[in-house]
């Protein structure tokens, strides 16, 4: 179905015109099946990293032919087969999504089945072009889709995948920038990946939260299982997201994230970053606040909700979560 002929890389254009049809088929059948084993798919996306011409499975699209697929193939055969399953667009790097995001909603016939827009974060924070997005459609549902440490982001002595606090930090500054840049949630590509960083028929391993080391049968957690815990344990679904502002010594507002005052390569987070958090106001009406520290000093700090405030401090190098009653 591709015109170049093979599972792996991409031509361009990448599918035959006279296939689009029969790849939609695919889609909905391939979604079919997973249902057939009593597991229902909740949303998919048009294609993963449309932009990049991968060494694996990979399918190119500019943004004006992922909206012809879209409207033309995918979203009419999977609303007729299976109108419950969502549709993302996108699910790229941040650099190009608004482009993608105008080009898809922008289409007259795309547009109608686009539920969000998802993205990964390999090109570093640009939380503007997340906040862009949400400002300009403020409807549609952003999700980052996919982070992960790869080896090229190892320290260059390691082999194996392997506890690095670092991880953890990078996990969480990505997560609060996203979060206020108004993302709906947050995705790791890897839940359990083996030592070896694998498997993966490329070579192109990464480090996850959670690694198995088949021979021992041990599981080890590493930093990132602990960090995204403070974000997935307390704040449940439903949650809705306050205005936070954090504001520096002199008066110097720095808006809702410290995080937007310094752009930084993906998963990377220093003391250049300052103090960062996000909170929510969660189903039970309690309200959530998380914080971060990257920096090598701890920051004293307080903590104001409406009257009430407190005194409180973040070691360095660590994250806290605080939950105040309704």
């Amino acid at each position: 179905m591709k015109t170049n002929g093979k599972m792996a890389s991409s031509g361009s254009p990448c599918i035959r015109q006279e296939c689009r049809g029969t790849w939609a088929d695919y889609v909905a059948k391939w979604i079919a099946s997973y249902k057939a084993k009593g597991l229902p798919v909740w949303a998919v996306s048009v294609q993963n990293e449309p932009t990049v011409n991968a060494a694996w499975e990979a399918c190119v699209l500019s943004p004006q032919e992922e909206a012809d697929f879209l409207g033309e193939h995918l979203g009419p055969t999977l609303r007729k087969q299976h109108p419950e399953v969502l549709i993302f667009v996108y699910d790229d790097s941040k650099h190009l999504l608004p482009q993608y995001v105008d080009a898809i909603l922008g289409h007259p016939k795309a547009a109608d089945f686009v539920h969000g827009a998802a993205f990964h974060w390999y090109t570093g924070d640009l939380f503007e072009n997340v906040a862009a997005v949400h400002e300009k459609f403020p409807n549609l549902t952003l999700l980052p889709s996919e982070a992960t440490y790869e080896r090229r982001m190892w320290d260059p002595h390691m082999t194996e995948a392997y506890a690095d606090w670092r991880f953890g930090e990078g996990y969480a500054h990505d997560i609060i920038g996203d979060l206020n840049a108004g993302a709906a949630g947050w995705i790791d590509w890897n839940m359990l990946l083996e030592v070896s960083g694998g498997p993966n028929h490329v070579g192109n391993v990464c480090d996850a939260a959670v690694v198995a080391d088949v021979a021992a049968q041990l599981l080890h957690r590493h930093p990132q299982y602990y960090f995204v815990g403070h974000f997935s344990k307390y704040i449940s679904p439903g949650s809705r997201r306050l205005g936070v502002v954090v504001r520096r010594e002199g008066n110097a507002t720095t808006g809702s994230n410290n995080a937007a005052l310094v752009t930084s390569s993906y998963g990377t987070c220093t003391g250049a970053n300052g103090l960062e958090a996000t909170s929510f106001r969660r189903p039970d009406r309690q309200i959530v606040a998380v914080v971060l520290n990257c920096g090598d000093n701890a920051i004293k700090f307080k903590l104001r909700l409406g009257d009430t405030a407190v005194e409180t401090h973040v070691p360095a190098h660590a994250i806290q979560t605080y939950l105040f009653p309704p």
